[in-house]
């Protein structure tokens, strides 16, 4: 018996925590991957449960950002969605409605493409996602890129459109 207690208690030290015990970043810690000013713009970032269909959303009246965190989401995909709504944030605070054409003129876009999408519907097929994607993707890479309404940029033209954003909201290094 005492044979048993000794090697069960040797057992756990040998073996220690596993992975299934071990404490799981929490989505706030995503914040800190994002490395320009964002709280300049003078939007709060909260977090959420999980919302079907939805990974963000920004309600620009409120100046709130919310995101939907998912468990099996990890920190740099939770990071690249914040970036994503950032870039909507700097959509509305900072454009005008003669930089959105020449965004859409440089992305390819038809100047008939209504910047906004419906309300609640996924932005991915828009100008105004396709500038909030594009500001991720400045941030984080094209790893996470889901833009539909035109391609990921090339590596040369990545220059000019950074050029539409503020410099005091672009990294210091690209991806």
């Amino acid at each position: 018996m005492r044979c048993v207690f000794i090697c069960f208690i040797a057992g756990l030290f040998l073996i220690g925590p596993t992975a299934t015990t071990a404490a799981r970043p929490r989505p706030e810690s995503a914040l800190e991957m994002i490395q320009i000013p964002w709280k300049k713009l003078g939007y709060e970032i909260v977090f959420m449960p999980p919302r079907n269909g939805y990974r963000a959303m920004t309600f620009p009246a409120k100046r709130r950002i919310e995101v939907y965190a998912r468990p099996q989401d990890d920190l740099e995909l939770l990071a690249y969605d914040i970036a994503h709504e950032i870039g909507h944030a700097i959509d509305v605070t900072y454009n005008t409605a003669e930089k959105r054409k020449a965004w859409m003129q440089v992305r390819g876009i038809s100047g008939a493409t209504r910047w906004f999408g419906c309300d609640r519907c996924s932005d991915y097929n828009t100008p105004a996602g396709d500038f909030a994607e594009i500001y991720a993707l400045l941030l984080f890479g094209p790893k996470y890129f889901r833009g539909r309404i035109s391609s990921p940029p090339m590596p040369e033209a990545i220059r000019a459109l950074s050029d539409f954003f503020p410099k005091d909201f672009l990294p210091t290094t690209q991806f």
